[in-house]
């Protein structure tokens, strides 16, 4: 992707985002915030059958779907979670969701573009990456974040990620079908291929792929934001 490109993808990107968190609540009914996604609360069960504590990092956070769930499942505990996120608002509006829920003593929120996020090594038990790296701007630059994320893991870590691939736009007016408009839009194939490749001495727990679609308005349009979702979970084991 070109640096023409690459801009005009994170300004959609950017401005779709801050416009759902500024008109939709957490937690809100009918939204993809509605619910913490079920992968990220089940592989911290897995995490927790050995542990009471964990620390967390979450990037891509936004608003919080996954980090208050994570905080209040780990609440009574000497836990912290990390949450990251490109949009200044998002980050803001995770420290007061983090008040509302009762749980700002474990959260710290970030305002930080992940792809230059500094993860300190050896850091965190469970790191999840829910609809980040697909922002990122080359495959490449996802790679490098890939590496740094395993070099901040522990042993026992475990990495949590789901990832939009094959991405397409139907505008639900014409039914006019485009590539989506995103930073990294990597077929599903290479993408698995990629993780498969960076997690080959983890122990893989979970490689999944399903389509999906939701209903958008983006850029003016009312579109159908079409995927192929990977949700692909790992253990480090030494």
């Amino acid at each position: 992707m070109n640096k023409e490109h690459f801009e005009a993808a994170r300004a959609s990107e950017a401005e779709y985002h801050q416009r759902f968190y500024e008109d939709n609540d957490l937690f809100e009914q009918g939204t993809w915030m509605a619910q913490p996604g079920a992968v990220v609360m089940e592989m911290l069960e897995r995490l927790l059958q050995h542990r009471e504590d964990a620390q967390v990092l979450d990037l891509g956070c936004g608003v919080g779907r996954n980090t208050i769930p994570v905080a209040e499942r780990l609440c009574g505990t000497r836990s912290r979670v990390v949450g990251v996120d490109l949009l200044e608002d998002a980050a803001a509006k995770l420290k007061e969701n983090a008040v509302e829920f009762g749980v700002q003593q474990l959260v710290e929120s970030v305002a930080a573009d992940v792809e230059h996020y500094a993860i300190e090594a050896n850091a965190y038990d469970y790191i999840i990456a829910c609809s980040a790296l697909e922002h990122t701007s080359s495959r490449d630059a996802l790679e490098r974040v890939l590496d740094r994320m395993k070099r901040g893991t522990r042993t026992g870590g475990i990495h949590c990620i789901t990832m939009s691939t094959d991405v397409e736009e139907v505008d639900r007016v014409t039914g006019e079908v485009r590539k989506g408009l995103i930073e990294t839009n990597l077929a599903q194939q290479d993408a698995m291929a990629l993780l498969q490749q960076h997690y080959r001495d983890w122990n893989i727990l979970i490689e999944r792929v399903v389509p999906q679609s939701i209903e958008e308005v983006k850029d003016g349009r009312s579109i159908d934001f079409r995927c192929s979702l990977i949700t692909f979970a790992a253990q480090k084991i030494r």
